[in-house]
């Protein structure tokens, strides 16, 4: 899978006031700090918001198994 963000010359505009009035939804991209490495911030796509149920490969280059879970 190609990534969503170009590293060399793709521009992203935010703002901080969405998250704080529920604007956000599946198919944004939201940033946050790492939870590996709080110096770093990470840009993700939300694909689940809470109580949905999400469907993902659990090792989509060797077999077709799926797992769900719902959103909490």
């Amino acid at each position: 899978m190609l990534p969503a963000l170009n590293m060399a010359g793709d521009v992203l505009l935010t703002d901080k006031v969405s998250p704080r009035r529920g604007w956000v939804g599946p198919g944004d991209v939201v940033l946050l700090l790492s939870p590996e490495d709080p110096r770093k911030i990470v840009a993700k796509r939300v694909l689940g918001m809470e109580g949905d149920e999400v469907t993902y490969p659990v090792d989509a280059g060797n077999s077709d198994a799926t797992k769900t879970v719902v959103v909490s």
